[in-house]
Formats: C-alpha cells, sequence, structure tokens
C-alpha cells in the first residue's frame, strides 16, 4: 500500500471517528464466564450495567456521545471484562480486581485497543461495604477509565 493511501485511509477514519457517536453495550459482558469467579458472576449482577452507564456518563462531560445500545456499526467500542477477582472479606481487608480490554472500532476497521485494570481494597469505611459493593464501584471507576481513553482517541481523531 503507498503511503499516500495509508494516509488517505487513517484521514477518512479519523474524521469519520471524530463526531459520530460512539456504542457500545447496554451491559458490559464477560468475555468468557468460566474464567471468572461463579460468585461474582452469580452474586455480582450489576458489574457490567454500572460499567457501561459510567462510560456513558464521564463521555458525556467531555461532549462525547455513547450510545448503549450493542450496535457493532459505525463507531463502536468493544469492551468485555476480562478478569474479575475477589479476595478478601470486609473485616480483614478486601482486595478486589477488574480488567476489561476495549476494542475501539469505526466501520468494522480496528482503530486501537487497549486494557484496563483497577483494583480496590475497599476504601474509607470499607469494613462496611460487601464485597459486590466493592466490585460496583470498581466497575464504575474502570467504566471512567475507559469514557477518558475514548475521549482522548476522539480528540487525537479531531486534531489529524
Amino acid at each position: 500500500m503507498s503511503p499516500n493511501r495509508i494516509l488517505a485511509t487513517a484521514f477518512l477514519f479519523a474524521s469519520a471517528f471524530a463526531s459520530a457517536d460512539v456504542h457500545i453495550d447496554e451491559s458490559i459482558p464477560y468475555r468468557d464466564k468460566e474464567e471468572i469467579d461463579t460468585r461474582i458472576v452469580s452474586e455480582c449482577l450489576e458489574v457490567g450495567s454500572i460499567m457501561s452507564k459510567s462510560l456513558q456518563e464521564t463521555a458525556a462531560k467531555s461532549d462525547v456521545t455513547v450510545v448503549r445500545d450493542g450496535k457493532k456499526q459505525g463507531t463502536y467500542a468493544d469492551i468485555s471484562i476480562t478478569s474479575a477477582m475477589s479476595a478478601g472479606v470486609a473485616f480483614v481487608g478486601h482486595a478486589k480486581s477488574i480488567t476489561a480490554v476495549a476494542t475501539l472500532y469505526v466501520d468494522g476497521e480496528e482503530v486501537n485497543k487497549k486494557t484496563f485494570t483497577r483494583n480496590s481494597s475497599g476504601g474509607m469505611l470499607g469494613v462496611y461495604k460487601s464485597s459486590c459493593a466493592v466490585l460496583n464501584r470498581t466497575s464504575k471507576v474502570l467504566g471512567s477509565d475507559i469514557a477518558q481513553w475514548i475521549v482522548s482517541e476522539q480528540k487525537n481523531a479531531q486534531d489529524k
């Protein structure tokens, strides 16, 4: 492929992404539920929807529209939770972690991919929080991290 064609393709992706709505799943799924502790999957039912909603709300603060409809067309982020860990309990200390992978697409072509991880020990007053409450909070912050990355990617596309 010639350098001019590469630049033209990059420009088309940048211009298509720069002002487009970004589609994500209504609830961020586990990539493989078999790899996640069954207690997390069966008891902490809001992790994925909290992450998705946090991502949408954080992006909106930067004037980036995220649509939680699960469409895999146009500009979309394919996000999945690849790891979730829940060790400890409130009285001895929480040790929670969630990892998610986000792949950004424009018109079916992969633009960028990044892995995000957040850990938590429960924070202040953690002894009064359930394991799911700590994982939900971790999921919310992780959603915000992913949103900031999407916003940054869109701003970079606008600058090209």
